[in-house]
C-alpha cells in the first residue's frame, strides 16, 4: 500500500481581531460665576462659566442669579458628551452640590487651584469687555444687550484659542 498524500489543511480565514474596549477619557471642567451688574451696581447680575480645562475654552454659559436654579441651567447647557465622563471642579457653593452628580462632582476651596483656569478665563474676559469690570463707567442698560455683547466677547474669546 503506498503511502496516502499528506493533504493540506483548509486554508484558514483571516483571524479577525478584538476590537479593544474603547478607553473612556475621562475630562476636566471647572465651573464658576462671576458678578457684573445691569444699570446700576445693586442689580447684579452672575455670568455662570464652564471652561473645558485641556482646551481652556468655554463650553457652556448662562446669566442670572446665585442660586441652584441657575446652576441647573448651566448643567443644561452643557454639550451632552460633557455630562457622562467628566470631573467638574467648583467652588464650594453649595447650589452645584445640589445639581451636578455627587461621584462626579469635586468641590474644592480656592486656594488648591483646581479652578485656576476658569478664574484665568474670567479675567480674560473682563480685560476684553469693559461691561465686565466692575468698576466701570461702561455698562449695560438692560439684561438683552448685557447677554448680546458677553456673547459676542465670549464667541471671540473661543475663536482666538482655536
Amino acid at each position: 500500500a503506498w503511502p496516502k498524500k499528506a493533504q493540506a489543511p483548509p486554508p484558514r480565514r483571516p483571524r479577525r481581531r478584538r476590537k479593544k474596549a474603547q478607553k473612556k477619557r475621562w475630562e476636566v471642567l471647572e465651573l464658576d460665576e462671576m458678578w457684573t451688574f445691569v444699570a446700576r451696581k445693586p442689580r447684579k447680575v452672575w455670568r455662570w462659566l464652564a471652561v473645558e480645562r485641556a482646551r481652556r475654552c468655554i463650553v457652556a454659559w448662562v446669566l442670572g442669579e446665585r442660586s441652584a436654579a441657575t446652576a441647573l441651567r448651566l448643567w443644561q447647557a452643557l454639550p451632552h458628551r460633557y455630562r457622562r465622563h467628566c470631573w467638574y471642579f467648583t467652588d464650594l457653593l453649595p447650589a452645584y452640590a445640589q445639581v451636578l452628580p455627587r461621584w462626579q462632582h469635586r468641590p474644592c476651596p480656592k486656594g488648591e487651584g483646581q479652578t485656576s483656569i476658569v478664574e484665568a478665563v474670567t479675567c480674560s474676559l473682563r480685560q476684553r469687555c469693559g461691561v465686565l469690570v466692575r468698576k466701570s463707567c461702561s455698562f449695560s442698560k438692560s439684561l438683552e444687550m448685557h447677554q448680546a455683547r458677553s456673547k459676542i466677547v465670549i464667541n471671540r474669546y473661543n475663536i482666538i484659542l482655536n
